[in-house]
């Protein structure tokens, strides 16, 4: 029986075929041994990713010779089926239709995986390029290859096409990319998985230091307080600041990308949903004052800000160098379920008074410890290196004094300031624990001479407020210079607002009573509260005020709140503190001689948080043993944080308008109980305010409040910063801070003591309340004196 004339044009259709095949695997070979000969010759940061791919490529070299087989042996089979197919009867055509449609299936089926090899290998290609993506396919169930933990440790496995981490706290934690560990002009892409609201991630660069010395910058899908946002901080020796925080609506759980490009000081970075095209327009770009400019490594980072631990995965990271952009690659975004990861449990969160830990001890380095005595060569400085024992974890100062030595032939003279300088010494989070201050001894001084020094340290971040003493003697043949780096010690923050408050204060229209609302009614339209929180006595701490006002003390209480103008037009609300013309009995037992006077927000929702930036404007008491004070409190206490407080001769304090005082007080949550308490007093003046005195100008007064620190500002200026202490043992409970002004009165025999001497008047001119997303901190480094940056001019009554 002939052959079908049919047949003839699909066998010439299958021959040609068969031919293209042939060639497009002969191009596959040539373009795999290309392929292999970059791959070999990437740089030393690629073997690893290089090992992989050619391991890729030589599974697709095993199937280069099936495929020449299949091709050259075509014809041959063909002729023989078609031989075959000449002796067959009618029902041979039907045989031979079926076998050549299992040829073309097959056909078929080999073009599509050799499409498929090719089109990966394009991919491989890249024109040439070093790898710059990581897709995580590597199935290890174990840390992913090519990647190194840095800043706070955070264990994550490579599973499910991603790599996955558990954290359970807002620890800074950092998985560094290998290929990357010394960028500078970077940019990186990672598509984001959150299983919850509480998982927190991100990206970071210029990374380098250990845990709680961390330097670099991180943008990062995070909370602000009022909701989701994207967090821009720049970290400096383990100091947090905070460039942006703006609002980021994202889903409780989904998958989002995060662009972050940094290209000198300007830092730009956009988020989005997976299921989204990609904005055009960054979602922000800053350009840093301050910025960190040593290269460093770049990578992923996590956090957690619920009260359990999270799953944050990354299911791809890509990056580009120089200022060109960093392309996604094609992801199948998985929704199996991955394996538990066998990660060990997270370290629980310390409680809020454990943040700080121990406190270091002032240390100076004597030539001599038996004698306490350094030894300078004959000259005019002497150089003495004073160090903490531990890292700093909270603002210390420390005040120089020097003074005549018996049989020393060296007379100091009254004027300190001259031989140490007119300002103390500082140490605030994230500086060296070395510190040299140099001694100008006036002129030169010759062999065999001496004098004394104290060094007299104010608690606040040392462990101990009792002073050091010594002596410095000049000796022939000793050494005694300054280091060829210097310990680096931060500049203070300055505190400016980038955004409108949430609340203010306005003296002109406030409104206050006993109850704390409105008409001194049980409930209703909040006002602020004219009275403690806790009632009208404050014993815990030995005051001899009772606090009082027109809505529970008619006829006793003598204006203790008045609101008014000063001569300059300036409306104010003011609150005074004095003897009374007559004494009160209070609750049928307790005679008190003198009023003490306060204003309590806590009734008021727009002046509670978590975080935020509380500022007043005031001018303070100045009546020795009046105790004005701006607080931060939470219902119950502690936590308590004391923004400023005056103390005019109070615990030892100097009754002088340029002393202030910062305290954070923590203990269990509304305890009573206080486990850790950190007050510190300081000199404004001797910080580098100029002629400071709270007493006659009005003055600014503010403290920023977020997860991890607390800092307080004068004139926008920071005088202290600690870890956040004054805050609820579970973060995620239903608590806040609220403001609270007062003017209370401490001293013995309430009977007799006049207390009339100067003001117990503390003037209010403002206040407000910001979220921290609405400020920024940023270096400040004006030398010293600073402006006076009171608020002229000085008012008049």
């Amino acid at each position: 029986m002939a052959i079908d004339p049919d047949i003839t044009p699909l066998l010439d259709a299958l021959s040609t075929q068969v031919a293209n095949i042939e060639g497009q695997a002969t191009d596959l070979a040539t373009r795999i041994d290309a392929v292999k000969a970059e791959l070999l010759s990437l740089e030393d940061h690629a073997a690893e990713e290089s090992a992989a791919l050619l391991a890729r490529l030589a599974a697709l070299e095993s199937a280069l010779p099936a495929v020449a087989d299949t091709s050259q042996s075509s014809d041959t089979a063909l002729a023989g089926r078609i031989d075959s197919l000449s002796a067959s009867s009618t029902a041979g055509d039907a045989a031979l239709c079926n076998r050549l449609d299992t040829v073309q299936n097959e056909m078929g089926s080999l073009g599509a995986r050799l499409t498929e090899a090719l089109s990966r290998l394009t991919k491989l290609e890249g024109g040439g390029a070093p790898v710059t993506a990581d897709l995580f396919d590597d199935e290890t169930a174990a840390a992913p290859v090519g990647w190194t933990q840095g800043w706070h440790p955070l264990d994550w496995i490579e599973t499910g096409g991603a790599i996955r981490s558990q954290p359970a706290n807002t620890s800074r934690t950092l998985l560094s990319c290998d290929a990357l560990d010394t960028a500078t002009d970077v940019e990186t892409l990672a598509l984001f998985g959150f299983a919850d609201a509480g998982g927190y991630g991100g990206l970071a660069m210029r990374a380098s230091g250990a845990a709680t010395s961390e330097s670099g910058y991180r943008v990062m899908f995070n909370n602000n307080g009022s909701g989701p946002s994207m967090q821009v901080v720049r970290f400096n020796a383990g100091t947090a600041t905070i460039l942006s925080n703006l609002a980021f609506a994202r889903a409780a759980a989904g998958d989002y990308w995060l662009r972050m490009r940094l290209n000198g000081p300007t830092l730009s970075w956009k988020a989005w949903p997976a299921s989204e095209n990609e904005p055009a327009a960054w979602t922000g770009t800053v350009t840093d004052g301050s910025p960190i400019v040593t290269a460093g490594r770049c990578g992923v980072t996590a956090g957690c800000g619920a009260s359990t631990a999270t799953t944050v995965k990354v299911q791809q990271f890509s990056w580009a160098l120089d200022g060109a952009a960093a392309a996604p690659a094609p992801v199948t975004v998985t929704t199996v379920a991955p394996p538990t990861p066998s990660v060990p449990p997270a370290a629980v969160e310390p409680k809020p008074w454990e943040r700080i830990g121990t406190l270091p001890m002032p240390v100076v380095a004597f030539d001599d410890e038996a004698t306490k005595t350094i030894y300078v060569p004959p000259g005019r400085y002497a150089h003495i290196k004073v160090s903490a024992s531990s890292d700093i974890k909270a603002t210390a100062y420390l005040r120089p004094w020097v003074s005549n030595a018996t049989g020393g032939n060296i007379n100091v003279g009254s004027n300190q300031d001259l031989w140490v300088g007119p300002y103390w010494c500082t140490w605030r989070p994230g500086d060296d624990r070395d510190l040299w201050l140099t001694i100008d001894m006036q002129y030169v001084r010759s062999a065999g001479r001496k004098f004394s020094f104290t060094f007299h340290t104010d608690m606040g971040g040392w462990a101990t407020a009792s002073p050091i003493t010594g002596y410095v003697e000049i000796r022939e043949g000793a050494v005694n210079a300054l280091p060829a780096v210097m310990p680096y010690h931060r500049p203070p923050m300055q505190l400016t607002f980038t955004g409108a408050p949430t609340v203010s204060l306005d003296p002109a229209s406030i409104t206050w009573s006993d109850s704390g609302y409105v008409g001194n009614a049980s409930s209703g339209t909040p006002c602020w509260m004219s009275r403690l929180s806790h009632g009208y006595t404050q014993d815990g701490n030995g005051e001899v005020g009772l606090y009082l006002n027109d809505d529970a003390f008619p006829g006793v209480a003598q204006t203790p709140h008045m609101k008014g103008t000063d001569q300059q037009g300036r409306p104010f609300v003011r609150l005074r503190s004095e003897r009374l013309v007559a004494p009160h009995v209070f609750q049928d037992t307790r005679l008190f001689y003198h009023q003490a006077s306060a204003l309590v927000a806590q009734r008021l929702p727009a002046w509670r948080g978590k975080t935020g930036v509380w500022s007043a404007r005031c001018m303070t008491s100045s009546r020795m043993y009046s105790w004005p004070a701006f607080w931060l409190l939470g219902d119950g206490w502690p936590p308590e944080f004391d923004i400023f407080e005056h103390f005019n001769g109070i615990y030892g304090s100097w009754p002088d308008g340029s002393w202030s005082t910062s305290t954070a007080h923590s203990g269990p949550f509304g305890s009573l109980t206080v486990m850790n308490r950190h007050p510190l007093k300081f000199d404004l003046n001797k910080l580098g305010f100029s002629t400071f005195d709270a007493y006659t100008e009005i003055h600014d007064y503010a403290a920023y409040v977020d997860r991890d620190w607390i800092y307080s500002f004068i004139d926008g200026v920071e005088v202290f910063c600690c870890p956040n202490i004054a805050r609820h043992e579970n973060w995620d409970a239903n608590w806040s801070l609220y403001p609270m002004f007062d003017v209370a009165a401490k001293f013995a025999n309430p009977s007799t003591y006049p207390y009339s001497d100067g003001s117990g008047d503390m003037y209010i001119y403002g206040a407000t309340k910001h979220e921290t997303t609405a400020a920024a901190l940023v270096p400040f480094t004006e030398a010293r004196p600073w402006v006076n940056r009171k608020i002229a001019p000085d008012p008049t009554f």
